[in-house]
């Protein structure tokens, strides 16, 4: 891994925030956007969602029933502070740094998610994640009923079970919804981020960063066969072909199988100038 990033006090507080056994998401969310952009709002948005839940909470006293408590929470996030989801520029970089989102009141549906929670929990309200492939949303759990289930991304919709069921359907899952609905753990999410992140940055072609984010992914989950492929290939665009190779050559090791695996022997050996014509 490079050695600058590693130093960075950014990197040190990610990995502080992600020991066990109760990793904080929130801090880990904000090192990500610290690192990569220079400047440190870790304070500045705790301070800002502090005060967004105290402006609600003569709102939240009034509330008779959780339903309300919940109503109450979502309006004021989606209605009244105009939270969304950013249709127009998905894939903007920023939409992966918790303190832009915030500004901007648009992001990626995990990092609305993350603020939504932070923010709610703060109105006494424990909204947990809900990681359906290829969307995040969140949830609250009551007892002995079914999740109440929150989309931030399109402006606080609800979603019923049968439509999660048959959002699942269309995607080619055909599992227990139920199974679909454990709350994912910390790591789980802050990989999530971070692959969003790298998307982003590897489509405005930035690769350094894109590296980066696949280092702080691999603390996480080392043995992740795809991030493994994807930081050799990264390694080898930034002119680093002996750390390239040696990454892919451990992609091989963990997926000896994978169907791109020719490929990726053959980019190795023209790395190496080694490929016959």
């Amino acid at each position: 891994m490079m050695r600058h990033s590693l130093a960075h006090p950014a990197r040190n507080a990610f990995l502080r925030a992600m020991v066990p056994p109760a990793p904080d998401v929130l801090e880990a969310a904000l090192c990500i956007a610290w690192e990569d952009q220079g400047s440190d709002h870790r304070s500045m948005v705790r301070l800002m969602l502090d005060d967004m839940a105290e402006a609600i909470s003569t709102h939240i006293e009034s509330a008779e029933t959780l339903l309300d408590h919940i109503g109450a929470v979502s309006a004021f996030f989606f209605d009244e502070l105009g939270f969304h989801g950013n249709e127009s520029n998905y894939n903007a970089v920023a939409n992966s740094y918790l303190d832009q989102v915030l500004l901007n009141r648009t992001g990626l549906p995990i990092t609305l998610s993350l603020l939504y929670i932070a923010f709610a929990r703060r109105c006494g309200l424990a909204f947990h994640g809900v990681a359906l492939p290829g969307h995040f949303m969140v949830q609250f759990r009551p007892r002995n009923a079914d999740p109440i289930i929150i989309d931030p991304f399109r402006s606080g919709k609800r979603w019923s079970m049968s439509e999660v069921a048959a959002y699942l359907h269309r995607n080619g899952q055909h599992t227990n919804v139920q199974e679909w609905l454990v709350p994912p753990t910390p790591e789980q999410i802050i990989v999530r981020v971070l692959r969003n992140l790298k998307g982003s940055l590897v489509m405005h072609g930035n690769y350094r960063g894109a590296a980066n984010a696949i280092e702080r992914i691999l603390v996480l989950e080392p043995s992740s066969a795809q991030d493994v492929r994807d930081y050799g290939l990264i390694l080898s665009r930034l002119n680093m072909p002996a750390q390239s190779i040696a990454y892919l050559e451990r992609y091989a090791h963990l997926a000896p199988a994978a169907a791109d695996l020719q490929s990726i022997r053959h980019h190795a050996k023209t790395m190496l100038g080694t490929v016959e014509n």
